[in-house]
């Protein structure tokens, strides 16, 4: 949903310091082609063998997933005729600050308790960023490959471990790709008509996203968190 831009003021460096070096800490390290993922048009991003890898939770790579959004952001820009939107690192470092919290949330929230990042506005300016206008979208979705409208999972112990399966089939089920995913996400963000409104702004110039692993409450089933940040700069900056 839209951010609200209202500034916020008081005391809340250290909080701030903290979540800033524990949103570090948690990031796992990305495949050495990462620094030129962004230089690449959406379709040579989608031949790169590492977009068609399996998510791993336990070792998600966040860059590459994170790229594989912004991508596939864009493509859906391109389709509509709009121009694509520029990467901004800082802004990825602006939706982690959301996702390190989001992720041990119970419900879905712009908002944040910890001082000086309360809200989308706050975090972009937690980072560096002088803005005219910021958005936000957010998501809590299922790394598991299952068709849509399927979330139905069972689980059962087979060879000494934990298998998830489908319900339907009995079949045990994969995790996504990374490709995949990032189309399901976006999917599922452009069929809500408040996180479509942020994609298809034309008032917006510029994205960030940031991922984290998590787990549902309910039956511990895997999870990513993803954030969008949407960022147009102040004239002149």
């Amino acid at each position: 949903m839209n951010a609200s831009c209202a500034g916020r003021c008081g005391k809340g460096g250290h909080f701030l310091a903290v979540l800033l070096g524990v949103a570090g800490l948690g990031a796992a390290v990305p495949p050495a082609r990462a620094a030129d993922w962004y230089a690449l048009s959406p379709d040579e991003f989608a031949r790169e063998p590492a977009a068609a890898a399996r998510i791993d939770p336990a070792d998600l790579h966040r860059g590459l997933l994170e790229a594989a959004i912004f991508h596939e952001t864009n493509r859906v820009r391109r389709r509509l005729g709009l121009p694509a939107f520029t990467h901004v690192a800082k802004l990825d470092d602006a939706a982690d600050l959301k996702a390190t919290v989001g992720v041990i949330e119970t419900q879905l929230s712009h908002e944040n308790p910890v001082p000086l990042t309360e809200l989308p506005a706050d975090r972009v300016r937690a980072v560096g960023l002088d803005y005219a206008r910021v958005s936000e979208n957010i998501a809590r979705l299922s790394a598991y490959d299952l068709p849509a409208g399927t979330d139905a999972l069972g689980v059962r112990e087979h060879d000494g471990h934990t298998e998830y399966y489908r319900l339907d089939t009995g079949r045990p089920v994969e995790m996504q790709t990374y490709a995949n995913f990032a189309a399901m996400l976006v999917t599922a963000w452009m069929n809500s008509p408040p996180h479509r409104a942020n994609i298809v702004n034309p008032q917006l110039v510029s994205l960030g996203c940031a991922t984290r692993a998590c787990h549902s409450l309910i039956g511990h089933h895997a999870q990513v968190y993803a954030v969008q940040v949407f960022f147009t700069p102040r004239r002149g900056k």
